[in-house]
């Protein structure tokens, strides 16, 4: 019980890390992707308490920060007011769509931000891109691994890709908007 909640707020802290770099750099899009996934972990955290009343939050915050959490952050770079209505019709979409086709919408975002010249280290970026996808898509799910809850293992590997994202600058000083 100990570890789930570690783990959780590991993740929130690395959230919380982003979205101070994202606020700071007015990224305002990027702000809300990392504060959708940070609240999803600090939810977890109460759950994994023992609080029953966060349960259902907890799932809602979790399914707003699966569909919409990476498509902000990948948005985070748009500068022109005209693209916040095709950034709210992505968002609708991923609400909306089926699983195979939210995959492939989060897929997109973090191939949008991996992309070369988003971030100051573009190595860096595409590792946090690639181990975010291979936990979300290797490590998630029930059962254990070497004695270690896959849930825990899950969370730790999406923290260190938010903290691969952090390094390599993926919020830059250029990018004020978005």
């Amino acid at each position: 019980m100990i570890l789930h909640i570690a783990c959780e707020l590991m993740l929130a802290i690395c959230c919380a890390l982003n979205l101070f770099t994202a606020w700071r750099h007015r990224a305002y899009l990027a702000i809300l992707g990392f504060g959708l996934i940070g609240l999803a972990a600090q939810l977890g955290a109460v759950v994994y308490a023992g609080v029953q009343a966060a349960v259902a939050p907890h799932d809602t915050a979790t399914f707003l920060a699966a569909r919409l959490g990476l498509l902000l952050i990948a948005a985070r770079g748009l500068r022109d007011a005209r693209w916040a209505v095709g950034v709210a019709l992505v968002c609708g979409v991923a609400l909306l769509a089926p699983s195979p086709a939210d995959l492939a919408i989060s897929v997109l975002a973090l191939v949008a931000i991996a992309w070369k010249g988003r971030s100051r280290h573009w190595l860096l970026a595409i590792a946090g891109a690639v181990l975010f996808a291979l936990v979300g898509l290797l490590v998630g799910g029930p059962g254990e691994w070497l004695g270690i809850p896959r849930v825990d293992l899950y969370h730790l590997g999406l923290a260190a890709a938010l903290l691969l994202w952090l390094r390599a600058g993926l919020i830059q000083r250029g990018q004020r908007r978005g």
